[in-house]
Parts: C-alpha cells; sequence; structure tokens
C-alpha cells in the first residue's frame, strides 16, 4: 500500500496485479517475392551493361593481358602467341642500353618537346578568358572563334598545315615573293623546324579549350572579395594575382593534368604533318615508336615501348596528384 501511495504522488501509475494478456508472436516474414524481384533486377542491370562489359573485355582488358605477355616473347602478332620463341628480359634491354635504346629515347625526348604547347596554351587560354569574360559587344562572337579549331578534324587540320610548311608550300612561296633566296625554308626539315610547326599547330588547335575552360572558371570567382580588395586600393594586377588566379587553381590542375597525359600519347599531328616520323626521326613520338614496331611485326618491343611509357605517365600524375593533395592540406 505504501509503494501505491509513493507512484500515485510521483505521477506514476501504480502497477496492477492482474496478468497482462501476451501479444501474439508476428509470423516469420516471407522474403521469396522480393528476393525473386531483386535477382530480375539484377539480371536485367547486367544486360543493359553487358555491351559496355565485353566491350571492355574484347578491347581493354584482353589487349592489355597480351601486351603484358607478349612483352617476354619474340611475337609477330600473326602467329600464337604461345607458338612464339620466349626472349625473356630481351626488349627490355633493347630499350634500356640495347639496340633500340637510341631510338626510343630520341622518340621520348621529341615528345617532351611536343609537350611545350601546354604551358603556352594554359597562359594564353587564361590571359584571353579574362578579356572575354566582360560584358562587351561581340564577346559571344570572339568566343566561338577562339573554340572553332578545337572541334575541327585533326587529320583535315594538319593536311591544311602541311600544305602551308611543306617544301615548295603556301609559306615557301610567300617567302620566295619576299625576295627571299634559297630553295626552302625547310621547316618541315629541321629539328627545330619540326618542333616549332608542331608547336604552332597544337597551340592554335588547343588554345580555344583552355580559354573556354578558364572563362567557365571565372564565373565562379567570389566578386565579393574583389571588390573588397578594389575598396582597399588593389590595382588590377594585384587582383588578377591574388583572388582570379588562385580562385582558378582547380581548373588550372585539371587543364595541366589532363593536357600532359595526352601530350605524351600524342601521334597524330606529327605524323600527318609530316608524312611518316621526319627527317632521323624528328617527328617521331613514343606513340610513333610502338606503332613502327608493330608495323615491323615485332609486337614484343612494341609492348615494352607502350608500357615504359604508361609507367612514366603514372609517376608524372602521382607527383601532381601529391603535390595537389600537400596544397590543399597546407590551406
Amino acid at each position: 500500500m505504501e509503494k501505491i501511495i509513493e507512484q500515485e504522488a510521483v505521477g506514476t501509475p501504480p502497477m496492477s496485479t492482474e496478468a497482462q494478456p501476451i501479444a501474439p508472436a508476428k509470423k516469420p516474414q516471407n522474403n521469396t517475392l522480393s528476393h525473386a524481384l531483386q535477382r530480375q533486377e539484377n539480371v536485367i542491370g547486367w544486360l543493359y551493361i553487358s555491351p559496355m562489359v565485353i566491350g571492355i573485355l574484347v578491347f581493354t582488358a584482353i589487349p592489355l593481358i597480351m601486351s603484358i605477355m607478349a612483352m617476354f616473347y619474340n611475337w609477330n602478332g600473326l602467329d600464337s602467341l604461345f607458338e612464339s620463341e620466349a626472349v625473356g628480359f630481351k626488349w627490355f634491354e633493347s630499350i634500356f642500353g640495347g639496340l633500340d635504346s637510341e631510338r626510343y629515347w630520341h622518340a621520348m625526348t621529341n615528345t617532351l618537346i611536343f609537350a611545350i604547347q601546354l604551358p603556352i596554351c594554359l597562359v594564353l587560354g587564361f590571359f584571353l578568358a579574362v578579356a572575354m569574360n566582360r560584358d562587351m559587344h561581340g564577346v559571344q562572337a570572339f568566343r566561338v572563334i577562339y573554340y572553332l579549331p578545337g572541334v575541327m578534324s585533326i587529320v583535315a587540320v594538319s593536311i591544311v598545315w602541311q600544305n602551308l610548311f611543306t617544301y615548295g608550300g603556301t609559306l615557301d612561296q610567300l617567302y620566295y615573293s619576299m625576295g627571299g633566296t634559297g630553295d626552302s625554308l625547310h621547316l618541315l626539315d629541321s629539328d627545330f623546324g619540326v618542333a616549332f610547326t608542331v608547336n604552332l599547330l597544337l597551340v592554335w588547335k588547343g588554345v580555344g579549350y583552355s580559354t573556354l575552360m578558364f572563362i567557365a572558371g571565372l564565373q565562379s570567382v567570389s566578386t565579393d572579395q574583389i571588390e573588397a580588395a578594389k575598396i582597399d586600393g588593389a590595382n588590377s594586377w594585384t587582383i588578377l594575382m591574388k583572388i582570379t588566379l588562385p580562385a582558378l587553381y582547380p581548373t588550372i590542375f585539371y587543364l595541366f593534368v589532363t593536357g600532359l597525359m595526352g601530350a605524351l600519347q600524342m601521334f597524330n599531328e606529327p605524323f600527318i604533318l609530316l608524312g611518316g616520323y621526319g627527317t632521323g626521326d624528328n617527328g617521331m613520338t613514343v606513340v610513333s615508336f610502338v606503332y613502327f614496331y608493330k608495323g615491323e611485326k615485332n609486337l614484343g618491343l612494341a609492348s615494352v615501348g607502350a608500357w615504359v611509357l604508361a609507367f612514366f605517365i603514372f609517376i608524372i600524375t602521382a607527383i601532381q596528384m601529391y603535390v595537389d593533395k600537400r596544397k590543399r592540406e597546407a590551406e
């Protein structure tokens, strides 16, 4: 009785001495139907993505595995790989100090020289984007004009440039009309001429894309910071270097990483422009090296050249990602 009185005093109902009815136990839910529907959805999903999976297996995974195996065989690509002669590390030795070492590393040097256009495109694209990121008459037309070379066929563009710079081409005729002496400018014969012409072509074709990306990035720059800096007396150059450029770091990083990966895998532009590998292989890139030995039916050496390039690209990309990570952590 005292406990009941205490419970009533604190506002809790007294416990009933009568037995409480026991709730009936719930029957286990039957999940057979839901499992069947889930399996059906999985099958339908795999059917939808099966063309892509088959494409990846046939055109990516299987060729990668075969190229790794081909590095250790004298395989011509016509006979069965396993019927070919096993040569161990012969093709690695050929590139790293062997018979084909000079040609391969000359091709790698050419590839890096042709990549000079990347920082030029970034700098020109940045300043063009700043110039066109304003409300002025005809700015949309200028944006379209600068981007047009980027959507043109690289084959058609390279053929046009070949007619401009080749022996007896348009530039040679212009040179003669201005009183030039000699038989030709020989721009596509010398090492400097090839490097200059290829980089000029790549800048002309790629600066429009960089400009467009920078214009998109400039839309996200905080106008409040710019206005505050102007109030504090900052000039245009200080605003550009201290506010605008740091805000465009993600765009610069993206363009540099993707642009460098593309530049290291270059093939079409110098090959079409020179009609091959150039005088003394001065237009041969690493991918051209792979293509050359594939044509020579030496898929082992071609595979080693391709994987050395892939490893080189991986190392450079990893360094870029590490630097980017450290920079973000420092912020």
